[in-house]
């Protein structure tokens, strides 16, 4: 994500005086603070009007599923129940430019079916992914048939627009180190922990460069931050692939140290 303006620190520049995250208002995602929309959709899904509307059951896809792909045909909507999901677009001078990450309960191609457009981005599955999906068309139906999807899909859209206000009030509060460490904690928060402590690693399709573009930094500066020895020894970066190396330990020392 590019951020024009320079009337704050830049994202390479120290943060001094640094401030809580309550007290900037800082939420990791928008789909992390949807509460009214968890009671619907876990409402819906644990009754039999999921399957009459047509949602599909619980599907679980590994990391690094292309769920659609930008400029295809909107045809369905997907429901993140558990996961993360990369947005990227495909741009003519760059191999690819990430524009969001979506979490659990929240709408995928929503905005795109209201407006009758093709999918704006290509979403692919950074953790592994439990989703829901229903097609577009039934989607627009029960979008204006249930007032209650419809208020719920309006929280979301502004939801968003919050999100991405408060994603420039985060590049002022936090360090660049503190960003990068608080998005591998989210990263390992979506994973099964006992899966974990037996892999001993966690392996995500995530190159450099998206990597830095999430954290708001140029890959110079991502290429230094990976050199502190505290991360050294748990982030291997190799090929298009981010490799955190135990991340138990990671989180543990990570808790010690904040």
């Amino acid at each position: 994500m590019r951020i024009s303006g320079r009337n704050r620190p830049g994202p390479e520049e120290p943060i001094s005086g640094r401030c809580e995250q309550e007290e900037c208002g800082i939420v990791a995602d928008p789909a992390s603070d949807t509460h009214e929309t968890k009671n619907y959709f876990l409402s819906l899904f644990s009754s039999s009007d999921a399957d009459l509307q047509g949602w599909s059951p619980p599907h679980e896809y590994p990391r690094g599923v292309e769920l659609f792909l930008q400029n295809h045909p909107a045809d369905h909507v997907y429901f993140i129940e558990r996961g993360i999901v990369k947005l990227s677009c495909a741009c003519p001078r760059a191999e690819e430019v990430i524009v969001g990450l979506r979490r659990w309960n929240w709408l995928l191609a929503a905005t795109a079916v209201i407006l009758g457009n093709a999918y704006s981005a290509t979403a692919t599955t950074l953790t592994r992914c439990t989703l829901r999906s229903i097609s577009s068309a039934a989607f627009a139906d029960h979008l204006t048939a249930d007032i209650r999807l419809s208020l719920e899909v309006n929280r979301m859209l502004s939801t968003e627009i919050l999100g991405d206000r408060k994603k420039i009030v985060t590049l002022g509060c936090m360090s660049a180190a503190e960003r990068l460490r608080r998005f591998l904690r989210e990263l390992i928060s979506e994973e099964d922990l006992n899966d974990l402590k037996k892999e001993g690693r966690l392996e995500l399709p995530l190159k450099s460069n998206e990597l830095a573009a999430i954290i708001a930094v140029t890959p110079q500066h991502l290429y230094r931050l990976l050199r502190d020895p505290a991360l050294r020894i748990h982030l291997k970066q190799d090929r298009g692939v981010l490799t955190i190396v135990n991340p138990s330990a990671f989180m543990l020392n990570d808790k010690l140290e904040s």
